[in-house]
């Protein structure tokens, strides 16, 4: 019989520019163990589930193309060829080629399929027991015979390191003690004695493995089932492996959706010379893999800078993770940071954990609040600044690492460092480029622009079209601003949503203080308070644009009639 008599045309390949992920779900995808490499329409090599699990173990990073990592000498058959001549090749699944295009694959389980049949031939019994002997030693997946009774007459020397079960303890039993005896939930072997048809299903094993089974009938040339031959491939760690790429996944649809909510309810808005100034510094910065401290009070916007310096370095397109040190105890910031291997600790997950270090490798990690990072990390932490490198809990293997670490607080690091409840070493590591966050009592010419944009964010996600009185503004314009930018948010916020007209006359800043428009009474003049809020935003909106020209076409109103209301207003042009 020739190999394309069994052979599986038209079969899955990949190319040599797909990355592990996609060759990873490619494999869970169509429960297949590896696949040729193809570029041109010619064979380059073959990428199988032994070079992904290597590649795993050795931390490289999931966005790698298997280019890298591909068989290139790869063993090949032709269609031409006789089944027999696989049994010479130490091979599992074998690329057909012809003229050096692959027309087909054939595995191992095909092999074994032909030497069923073969089997009826008593004239061949002797050779094509020899074969499946040969087949049984060298076989990946393991193979697990029986008779038409349901008992186990052979299983393949792989049957113990995949599923753990010795095969002295399955060999002579039938199937149907062995599943009242809790070694497998369901029985292949079993469902195809009652179908008489191949089947093909996920097993779990009493030792907590996985495997995916797939049984055929054998029938004698009479047609009478005589046995049942199952192969087992163990997909443990694939499917370890398809969580982790799923929990990428997630995390990069996490960075994905915190990114847009970002950019549209971004709250620094630029209108001020020392905000321009900052800004600058930090576009340029951003350029640079130096470490970053953003210092500043409460509210002013520091995570957002740091996530500014992210989109404007080379780093953009890699993670961007930021955590909170005073948010998560002490007991689990080490685990949190650094990971943990399987069995670390007392309620450590199967499988282990990546760190956020290992999560944020090739991008930027953002540690808020860092004044609150306890002495007994803030030792791992700087080693792993110095070497470059992550040891996660009950682990002696490093991992090396590439993250650009930003830092942010509202506390001095210098007085803590005076006071030993900070690291001086760990200090001068992560201060190396400061970035001072002015508060906004100190750039109050931002104010109305902060407003006008905090309204039109809040208009838009209630679908509002509320208005603040200009001598409202006014009064905002002479409030110290404790909480800041947020404080600011948080206030136009709460006036949108509890003021009931579409005029906004009073801003509740506290339980004990109200800016309100003083002049304003239950019956207002309604032409003198369409022209106050008139002139209002187009002070504000000249103040931002710097020309008549811009802020018209801001305004939705041409230059001319700008320039006309400019003059009845009286407003002066800089």
């Amino acid at each position: 019989m020739k190999i394309s008599d069994i052979m599986t045309r038209n079969p899955y390949t990949l190319s040599p520019h797909q990355t592990i992920a996609e060759s990873a779900a490619l494999f869970f995808k169509h429960h297949i163990d590896g696949a040729p490499v193809v570029n041109n329409g010619k064979l380059v090599g073959f990428f199988s589930k032994h070079q992904l699990f290597k590649a795993v173990a050795d931390c490289t990073p999931f966005d790698v193309t298997i280019d890298k990592l591909m068989i290139k000498d790869v063993i090949t058959c032709h269609p031409n060829d006789d089944v027999k001549t696989l049994l010479n090749k130490p091979v599992s699944r074998c690329p057909v080629v012809q003229n050096g295009t692959v027309v087909g694959v054939v595995t191992q389980s095909d092999v074994v399929r032909y030497l069923n049949i073969e089997l009826t031939d008593l004239q061949e019994a002797k050779l094509l027991k020899e074969q499946m002997e040969a087949i049984f030693e060298a076989s990946f997946d393991y193979l697990f015979v029986t008779d038409a009774e349901g008992r186990v007459t052979k299983v393949s020397p792989s049957y113990y390191r995949i599923t753990g079960i010795k095969p002295e303890e399955v060999l002579g039993k039938t199937m149907y003690e062995l599943v009242a005896q809790g070694f497998y939930d369901r029985s292949c072997s079993i469902e195809v004695l009652e179908t008489l048809k191949p089947v093909t299903f996920v097993q779990k094993i009493k030792t907590g493995r996985t495997v995916l089974v797939t049984g055929n009938p054998v029938f004698d040339d009479k047609g009478n089932l005589i046995g049942v031959v199952t192969n087992g491939r163990d997909i443990t760690e694939l499917n370890e492996l398809k969580r982790a790429v799923e929990h990428k996944e997630e995390l990069s649809q996490h960075y994905k959706t915190e990114y847009f909510n970002l950019k549209g309810y971004c709250d620094y808005v630029v209108a001020s010379p020392v905000m321009v100034e900052l800004m600058q510094t930090v576009n340029q910065i951003a350029q640079f893999d130096s470490a970053v401290m953003i210092t500043g009070e409460s509210g002013v916007g520091k995570e957002i800078i740091a996530h500014q310096i992210h989109l404007e370095s080379p780093r953009k397109d890699k993670p961007y993770i930021r955590i909170n040190c005073a948010s998560i105890p002490e007991s689990l910031l080490e685990s949190e940071l650094f990971g943990y291997v399987e069995g670390a600790f007392t309620g450590a997950k199967k499988g282990g954990k990546l760190g956020i270090f290992e999560l944020a490798n090739g991008g930027t990690l953002l540690l808020d609040e860092i004044s609150e990072l306890p002495l007994s990390v803030q030792a791992k932490l700087l080693r792993v600044i110095q070497e470059n490198e992550v040891t996660r809990i009950g682990s002696t293997k490093t991992n090396k690492i590439d993250v650009r670490i930003i830092t942010a607080t509202n506390r001095d690091l210098s007085e803590m460092v005076n006071k030993n409840l900070f690291r001086t070493d760990l200090y001068y590591r992560l201060n190396v480029i400061p970035v001072v966050v002015p508060p906004l009592r100190e750039r109050r010419e931002e104010i109305p622009v902060l407003v006008d944009h905090f309204l039109k964010k809040f208009n838009e996600k209630y679908g509002l079209n509320k208005q603040i009185a200009p001598q409202v503004i006014d009064r905002l314009m002479n409030y110290d601003w404790p909480g800041n930018v947020r404080e600011l948010k948080n206030v136009v916020e709460r006036a949108v949503v509890t003021n009931p007209g579409d005029i906004i006359l009073s801003l509740d800043i506290d339980n004990n203080k109200t800016v309100t428009d003083p002049s304003a009474q239950p019956v207002v003049n309604l032409r003198e308070l369409v022209e106050n809020l008139e002139k209002h935003y187009i002070n504000t909106y000249l103040a931002k644009y710097g020309s008549t020209r811009k802020a018209a076409a801001a305004l939705g109103i041409s230059q001319s009639t700008l320039c006309r209301k400019v003059a009845n207003y009286g407003i002066h042009l800089a």
